[in-house]
């Protein structure tokens, strides 16, 4: 791979590593992790408005999420590969390098996005009939995905700008900025959803234009905080004499994007498994599937504070520094996320409580609460190493490993003892339970071989 060289090949720092390199990890992942809070809150906001509208409502919106969720992902592709090009930069104590990075990353995701709105307005119609969505809510789901097309470059603008202010440790304008759009778009979505005063009651077509709304701000403020904080502007001509550069951002995050994406579809299939055992198993797996999303907050916070820290002292050409901030950040995810999970499941009563549930959908959470505590210290594991292996530049192999491991062991697993042997929802915990510790294994094994320090992008 073109974008990688070994650390022997690299010459030493411009100049001493820059002062942003000098940041904690605590100082990085909090920051990151409120923004991330904020964003789950949002989305259970905009559930709770569009559920109080209409079920039919609410199942549209829904349908066309799953399907925005793929999109999301596809549009951050250039952001991910330039945090890995900036912090390396930043780390060899070139902040001026950094700066042109961010900006052509910026030029780049746009157009990017550009492109993939395009392919959700001609595709999107297409997907809903492969889906086979119930006709009462195709109109609405159609309308939703429509207008959401429209939002996808101003949300790829968002999502890079965020990426290269979260690389040159601006975490606190993330915060701010988050949190304002937030309180912005909520209240957005209600006044359009349900109606206030002389707007009437849009339902879909008014969470649609809200999600519209919300993405033109967030560029625009994200936009601003980019100029303000590093004096970015916009340069799309800048992409023709550097595509080389975008090609090794794209080379870099690809893996891991289509990581993410393949892991949504696979949620999908072990879905429909749970589906067969009724709506106890589906309500179970939908509140517990809740709090494990905080837990994914917990550990994707410390991950991506951890992977800007990994690429710093890569960059600074401090390998073996690397080496045991990674470890350090793994154990410090998986403690955490355990505790939380155990205080989950000690507490479980309360937390089902909060959704009125009784009976038999109340005695299988608390049991897959339970199983969730084991998945946590293989899920940490593997996450907070495979964003650090990226951040070395060992991209390739250990998400092949990951997706391998998800789709040729953990698909078959819970397949085997949901469906065959009969356990349900609890069989689909067994199989993460030992789908996670696996790949953690991998990932340890990969890590602490140090096959990752011969390389050093460049």
């Amino acid at each position: 791979m073109d974008a990688v060289e070994t650390f022997s090949n690299v010459e030493r720092p411009l100049r001493s590593p820059s002062a942003l390199t000098g940041k904690s990890l605590f100082r990085l992942s909090l920051p990151m992790f409120v923004h991330s809070l904020l964003t789950f809150s949002v989305m259970l906001s905009e559930l709770l408005i569009i559920s109080a509208y209409s079920a039919d409502a609410a199942a549209a919106v829904a349908v066309a999420r799953q399907m925005l969720q793929i999109v999301f992902e596809m549009s951050g592709m250039v952001g991910i590969g330039a945090v890995i090009l900036i912090s390396h930069s930043l780390g060899r104590g070139d902040e001026e390098g950094a700066r042109q990075i961010a900006t052509l990353a910026v030029s780049a995701n746009t157009i990017f996005g550009l492109a993939v709105g395009g392919l959700l307005f001609l595709c999107g119609p297409i997907v809903l009939r492969l889906l086979d969505v119930p006709a009462s809510i195709v109109r609405e789901t159609n309308l939703y995905l429509s207008i959401a097309a429209t939002a996808m470059a101003f949300n790829a603008f968002a999502t890079v700008a965020i990426s290269c202010l979260r690389a040159f440790g601006r975490s606190r304008v993330i915060v701010t900025t988050g949190l304002t759009l937030s309180v912005v778009y909520i209240a957005t979505a209600y006044m359009l959803v349900l109606g206030v005063g002389p707007i009437p009651p849009l339902g879909v077509t008014g969470a649609a234009y809200a999600t519209l709304t919300s993405r033109i701000a967030m560029a625009l403020l994200f936009g601003l905080g980019l100029y303000r904080a590093l004096g970015l502007r916009w340069a799309p001509g800048a992409i023709r004499t550097q595509f080389v550069q975008v090609r090794r951002m794209v080379v870099l995050a690809f893996p891991s994007v289509s990581d993410y994406i393949g892991y949504g579809f696979y949620q999908l299939v072990l879905l429909g498994f749970v589906a067969g055992f009724g709506v106890e198993s589906v309500l179970s797996r939908t509140y517990v599937m809740l709090a494990m999303t905080f837990l994914v907050l917990v550990v994707m916070a410390i991950s991506q504070g951890n992977e800007v820290l990994v690429g710093y002292r890569c960059g600074e050409g401090r390998p073996a520094d690397a080496y045991r901030q990674a470890l350090r950040s793994s154990f410090a995810a998986t403690f955490a996320t355990t505790g939380i999970a155990l205080l989950l499941w000690l507490f479980s009563s309360q937390f089902l409580g909060l959704f009125g549930q009784v009976g038999q959908v109340l005695v299988l959470s608390k049991h897959l609460l339970l199983l969730t505590i084991f998945i946590q210290p293989g899920f940490a594991f593997n996450t907070v190493l495979l964003q650090s292996l990226r951040a070395a530049g060992d991209v390739k192999v250990p998400v092949i490993a990951s997706v391998g491991l998800t789709w040729g062991l953990g698909l078959p697993l819970a397949w085997l003892f949901c469906v065959k042997a009969g356990y349900g929802v609890e069989g689909v915990w067994y199989a993460l339970i030992i789908e996670e510790t696996l790949k953690a294994v991998f990932m340890v094994s990969r890590w602490h071989a140090r096959g990752w320090m011969r390389n050093a992008i460049v």
